[in-house]
């Protein structure tokens, strides 16, 4: 996977998800956005990083839902969406959410292990932590 910076589509993996996403008709988007959280909550530890990223990229998509606010400054940022309401977020969507970024923030976690010898490692966790947070104190 190439990575450019640390946030939520700053990577390979993460702008195809959104390309994906934007390419699905807007009444399939939902179902991309819980699949890839649900497959990052199964996999747990063992979560590849490229579907960790994709996870990432649907949590950060599924803030966006919630605030009506890019939580990226990124291009690839799924912007597409702003005004929409094809990611319909019921609580239980935040919390599947909530619980993605945790098996990716989880330690021995291959996406962690796969920063754990990069410069910008602690960016990289305080972005994902920092998301996390924010999805926890907005209600859907």
């Amino acid at each position: 996977m190439a990575t450019w910076q640390v946030g939520p589509f700053d990577n390979d993996d993460a702008v195809e998800w959104c390309g994906a996403l934007e390419s699905r008709a807007p009444d399939q988007r939902m179902d991309l956005v819980h699949d890839s959280l649900e497959a990052a909550v199964l996999a747990g530890r063992t979560l590849a990083p490229q579907n960790a990223a994709r996870a990432i990229a649907a949590a950060a998509t599924v803030l966006q839902s919630l605030t009506g606010i890019p939580p990226s400054e990124s291009a690839y940022a799924p912007r597409f969406l702003l005004g929409r309401r094809d990611v319909r977020v019921a609580p239980s969507l935040r919390d599947l959410a909530i619980r993605a970024l945790d098996a990716v923030l989880a330690d021995g976690s291959m996406w962690r292990l796969q920063w754990a010898e990069d410069i910008e490692e602690e960016e990289a966790l305080r972005v994902i932590q920092e998301l996390r947070i924010t999805l926890t104190s907005v209600k859907p």
